[in-house]
């Protein structure tokens, strides 16, 4: 008797979890580059889709190659929305779009002032020049983020009508958050109109334009500084006062942890490819705000 109950018991779990996995593959799939972007629409529509992130965290978005379980996800997707400018896109868009001619694509980025790195912009009485080309890295500004989000509920719609309510007040909700981030920036920028901060690659640019903050990266035209390039770079840190250095998990941290036991700052490590997007921001202007 206990063995038949137990072999029903069983056969009752098989059958649950094969349902559950029915499920999951009835779910439409969107495909994303990386993982912030699952965290938006995920807040705008919830879990009735599949997410599936193409750069997964820790890797680097300018020089990673998809592996055959993303493609094969891929393929199946109703489409691909793309964050705009990073590397990762513009070496692999025109692939994705040759194996999948039927797959529709929308760009997050529309509308959003990028900031071009082959001109140099002047910032608390420093030029500073920036790598060629765009920098990618909208998602780390709560500015820009809002624009993001507009762009992306007006795609889901697009895509998925039924849930167009749903959207509509959860997009309100969103967007209500950003605002007090916005506000909590605003009052950082007044209270400390010079604020500097370091971090190894120029992650929040679009932040720090977007507030007045000054960007000090320790990497010199995206490539690990030299000796003499180190040298200034501890010196700025002298100067500004930095006591914190901000690092990534993706990059080199020997020359951060150089330069921070040369001026006694310490380092935190930030993670703006976080999927927990708000948590992430929320971190780091929680650093900015004791400065």
């Amino acid at each position: 008797m206990i063995n038949k109950l137990l072999f029903t018991f069983l056969i009752s779990i098989l059958l649950v979890g094969c349902n559950l996995q029915q499920a999951d593959q009835s779910k439409e799939i969107l495909t994303v580059s990386i993982a912030p972007q699952k965290y938006f629409i995920e807040r705008l529509i919830g879990d009735t889709i599949d997410v599936n992130i193409m750069i997964p965290q820790g890797s680097d978005h300018a020089t990673y190659a998809p592996s055959a379980t993303q493609i094969k996800k891929l393929s199946k997707s109703v489409a691909y929305l793309k964050m705009g400018h990073l590397g990762f896109e513009s070496v692999w868009v025109e692939k994705i779009q040759s194996a999948n001619p039927n797959l529709k694509w929308f760009d997050m980025s529309n509308g959003i002032s990028t900031i071009h790195g082959d001109h140099s912009h002047h910032h608390h009485d420093h030029d500073h020049i920036c790598s060629a080309g765009v920098d990618p890295h909208i998602w780390t500004s709560p500015k820009e983020v809002q624009q993001i989000i507009k762009n992306t509920r007006q795609y889901l719609v697009e895509l998925f009508p039924q849930h167009k309510g749903v959207i509509a007040s959860n997009y309100e909700l969103l967007m209500s958050e950003l605002d007090e981030m916005d506000e909590r920036l605003k009052t950082v920028a007044s209270r400390n109109p010079n604020l500097a901060f370091m971090i190894f690659h120029p992650a929040y640019t679009y932040l720090a334009q977007a507030y007045g903050f000054e960007q000090i990266t320790i990497e010199f035209e995206g490539k690990t500084p030299t000796p003499g390039r180190l040298k200034t770079t501890i010196e700025n840190a002298r100067e500004k006062q930095i006591k914190t250095i901000y690092i990534q998990q993706e990059f080199d941290q020997s020359n951060a942890l150089v330069i921070a036991k040369e001026i006694g700052a310490t380092t935190v490590q930030v993670n703006p490819l976080d999927e927990q997007w708000k948590n992430e921001m929320e971190r780091f202007i929680n650093y900015l705000e004791t400065q």
